[in-house]
C-alpha cells in the first residue's frame, strides 16, 4: 500500500530525531531546533529548516541543518573561528553523511560555511537530500 506522503514536519522530525542526543548536538554550546533560533543567542546554534519537498513515487526533500558559530573578535575585529567550524564541520559530516530510519534515507549534499549577514558570526550549512521510500 502507498504510504501518505511526509510533511515538512514529519520530515523535520526525522532529522531531529538523528542530531538529537548526538556527538554534534553535545559539542554545541546552544540548541538544537526545527523552528527558529533563540534571539540574540551569541551560543552555537542549530538549526533545522526545510528547502523543498518534492512528491512523486519517491518523496525526495532538501533539508538544512545550520550550525551557527560566533566569531573571534581578534583586536575589535571579527574573523571566523576556524578552529571551531573545523571541528562542527568534520562533527556535521560524520553524523550526516548517511543516515537510515524505517521508510527514508538522508545523504549530506553540500557542506559550505558562510558568514551570517550583519552578525559577527559564521554558520556551517549543511544541506541534505532526504528520500523517502512510498513503495
Amino acid at each position: 500500500k502507498l504510504k501518505k506522503m511526509k510533511s515538512d514536519i514529519e520530515i523535520k522530525d526525522d532529522v531531529y530525531k538523528i542530531i538529537k542526543g548526538s556527538e554534534l548536538e553535545k559539542a554545541v554550546t546552544g540548541k538544537l531546533s526545527k523552528t527558529l533560533r533563540p534571539l540574540n543567542s551569541g551560543k552555537e546554534d542549530i538549526v533545522i529548516s526545510m528547502l523543498d519537498n518534492g512528491k512523486g513515487q519517491i518523496q525526495e526533500a532538501f533539508v538544512n541543518v545550520n550550525i551557527y558559530v560566533p566569531d573571534n573578535l581578534r583586536d575589535g575585529q571579527a574573523e571566523e573561528n576556524s578552529v571551531r567550524l573545523r571541528q562542527l564541520c568534520k562533527l556535521a559530516a560524520e553524523l550526516l553523511e548517511v543516515q537510515r530510519g524505517e521508510d527514508y534515507r538522508f545523504t549530506l549534499d553540500k557542506q559550505r560555511v558562510m558568514e551570517v549577514n550583519g552578525k559577527s558570526e559564521h554558520f556551517i550549512n549543511n544541506k541534505l537530500l532526504y528520500k523517502q521510500v512510498n513503495e
